[in-house]
């Protein structure tokens, strides 16, 4: 059969010659827009077309595709980074976790691209050139590290997938049963995929995507996808005949209502996998079947996880709800203690970091996600359908990484390594959620990514105290700049030692407005003190203002060196003094030893700036933030209780930093 030359006048291939041929066993028209392209299937009776330059050939009958959620379809257009593209093939595959499409795209500059889709994730890759040798599969673990043309990525799943079936055009020769191994890795921002299914492996680098990101036009009609459907198919429980619905597509295990059999459903040949005890059957909180709306998404509850961990030798359990939404792929709700989150899977590997504290960290989306705990986890009981094969013998190594509201989850096994994001959410909104009608779970402790109620007012608080401080500091600097601080009055006086007559000033006078006096010694103390008792007389009214110091002053040395304490200074403040004419009465009383006269320089000086007011003020105002700091404390050190890592409380923390100046924790 020979091919026709036609120019293509579709966007996908701009002005490139598209190479049309008639199908040897229905005669339909089959079309090869890529250049590229050896192979396609026709879409009426599935023969496979190989072609031979401008020959193709028969090589059989296309396996048939199973049915799954895939809102793609052949024919499908979007903009990947700008430039659009065209779905022109697919293959299908299955792997242990469900089943995956690599949709073949071909963009307006006839090049390939390849997007990848496995329950929700999507994933945008080509093919890369490989400057050194691709590691052999059997070296790969999940979780290391390997450096793909300059940059490192983290190994993320090994898959030994097969092929179901193809469909459209491809790039080379694919058929049911043909192996696909091939490993995931991520970088922060980039996505890699070793194929190893050739005697070369491949390499395509790429980057995972947003659904709603490539713009996609020309998609599958939601209700041929299972949406708003009650029940997509049924099959009958090979153990006791019990009807089971299934509502999505791609479900390879399930189980039975009646009699709490879980069952592998790849094929038509239904497996008995293990049966449940009556008494290992939880009552999900949320029934299965229950449809809510999340972020303005609409989830359908199509399985339920019993889960049990064990930290340090304590074991503890929470529950797992696994919603679907076609175009969003699968979410997860989880409660434990009554605390809910809302979770999905994260699109890049983090990148590990440390905490100035030395703690484990990684760094994700933006943010530092401090690590909680450690813990081994595996499954106590299954009801629901699920898309991969969930068994209650595997157990696997999690990691949390908490930056409140969320919560960062690394999941590892011998063979994949999975990150999900979640974020907090309030029992209140999963209630008016999925309208449930009873009481909520009771609430226990504080969950690791639990947010502090009061932090939006913490926040408010300290604003409020630096602005209210700011305004007290500018008017404290003002007052400062226009107070006179004058010296009004200035003498020197010998202190006879004993108790001596008083000493009197001669009358001076205070002008300007009603203020303060500072009477200020500078006596000449060595290892003595002096006992000042002063009075401030105004001469017309016979008003008094009476004062009493007490100044003292020693030194010496010892085995540690020179030591000192007191002053022989002193500053004492007479406030709202009216201006008028005014005497200083000092009645002065030292040691009784002669010889040992003590002389002060006295000085009476107006309106000195006083700070005092100020700082009286500043931890009045301080008391408010203080408080609410002692209850955010308190509240994170019950949240890192239950880790492995100690956080100090409130009285601690302050204790701490008192005797050893230690560094706060928070």
């Amino acid at each position: 059969m020979r091919f026709h030359a036609e120019h293509g006048n579709d966007r996908a291939g701009g002005n490139a010659v598209m190479k049309t041929a008639n199908c040897p066993t229905c005669g339909a028209l089959v079309t090869f827009r890529s250049t590229a392209s050896i192979l396609a299937v026709c879409e009426y009776c599935r023969s496979t077309l190989i072609r031979h330059g401008t020959d193709v050939e028969n090589i059989g009958k296309m396996a048939e595709l199973l049915e799954d959620a895939s809102l793609i379809q052949i024919g499908t257009e979007g903009q990947y980074r700008g430039t659009h593209f065209a779905v022109v093939g697919r293959i299908q595959l299955q792997y242990p976790q469900g089943l995956w499409n690599e949709w073949h795209l071909l963009f307006d500059n006839q090049r390939s691209g390849w997007l990848s889709e496995a329950n929700g994730d999507y994933t945008v890759t080509f093919l890369a050139k490989v400057p050194e040798p691709l590691p052999a599969l059997a070296d790969l673990k999940a979780g290391m590290t390997v450096t793909l043309n300059g940059d490192p990525f983290t190994v993320t799943d090994i898959e030994h997938g097969k092929c179901i079936a193809g469909a459209g055009e491809l790039l080379f020769k694919v058929g049911a049963g043909y192996d696909a191994p091939s490993a995931d890795l991520r970088s922060a921002r980039n996505f890699a995929s070793i194929d190893y299914s050739e005697e070369i492996p491949l390499l395509f680098l790429g980057a995972s995507v947003d659904f709603k990101d490539l713009n996609f036009a020309n998609l599958r009609d939601a209700a041929q996808a299972g949406v708003g459907k009650i029940k997509l198919n049924a099959i009958q429980c090979p153990s006791c005949g019990s009807t089971i619905e299934i509502h999505a597509p791609g479900i390879l295990r399930v189980t039975c209502g009646g009699c709490h059999a879980l069952i592998g459903a790849e094929n038509e040949n239904l497996k008995i996998l293990e049966k449940f005890a009556a008494k290992q059957i939880a009552d999900p909180f949320i029934p299965l079947g229950s449809e809510g709306r999340l972020n303005g998404v609409v989830y359908r509850v199509i399985g339920f996880l019993e889960r049990f961990g064990k930290s340090d030798g304590v074991e503890f359990s929470w529950d797992e709800y696994l919603l679907h939404n076609p175009a969003e792929g699968f979410r997860w709700l989880t409660e434990y203690d009554g605390h809910w989150n809302f979770a999905w899977p994260t699109n890049a590997a983090p990148a590990n970091s440390t905490t100035p504290q030395s703690q484990r960290a990684l760094l994700y989306d933006g943010r530092m996600y401090r690590h909680y705990e450690e813990s081994e986890a595996g499954v106590r009981c299954v009801l629901g359908e699920f898309y991969w094969r969930v068994s209650t013998g595997e157990v696997v190594t999690i990691n949390d990484y908490i930056d409140p509201p969320y919560v960062l989850s690394e999941e590892k096994n011998d063979n994949e390594i999975t990150w999900t994001t979640g974020e907090y959410i309030e029992p209140e909104a999963v209630k008016a959620a999925f309208a449930i009608t009873r009481s909520m779970p009771t609430q226990r402790g504080v969950a690791p990514n639990q947010p502090w109620p009061q932090e939006a007012g913490y926040r408010k608080v300290w604003r409020s105290f630096w602005l209210v401080s700011l305004l007290a500091l500018s008017i404290q600097i003002i007052s400062a700049l226009m107070a006179d601080n004058r010296t009004i009055f200035s003498d020197t006086f010998n202190l006879p030692a004993g108790n001596s007559e008083a000493i009197t000033t001669p009358v001076f006078e205070v002008t300007g407005r009603t203020g303060n006096l500072h009477i200020i010694n500078h006596t000449n103390l060595d290892n003595s003190w002096a006992f000042l008792g002063m009075e401030l007389v105004e001469r017309d009214s016979g008003k008094v203002y009476a004062v009493h110091r007490e100044v003292s002053y020693y030194s010496g040395y010892d085995s540690d060196g020179h030591w000192s304490e007191g002053s022989t200074s002193d500053d004492a403040e007479i406030a709202k003094v009216p201006p008028g004419h005014y005497l200083l009465s000092i009645d002065a009383e030292t040691p009784a030893v002669p010889g040992r006269a003590v002389n002060t320089q006295l000085q009476i000086r107006r309106n000195v700036p006083n700070w005092h007011n100020f700082f009286i003020v500043e931890i009045l105002l301080l008391l408010f933030p203080l408080i609410y700091w002692w209850r955010r404390a308190s509240f994170e050190a019950k949240r890192w209780a239950g880790s492995e890592y100690e956080v100090k409380g409130p009285g601690e923390k302050i204790s701490s930093l008192l005797s050893d100046g230690g560094d706060d924790d928070d």
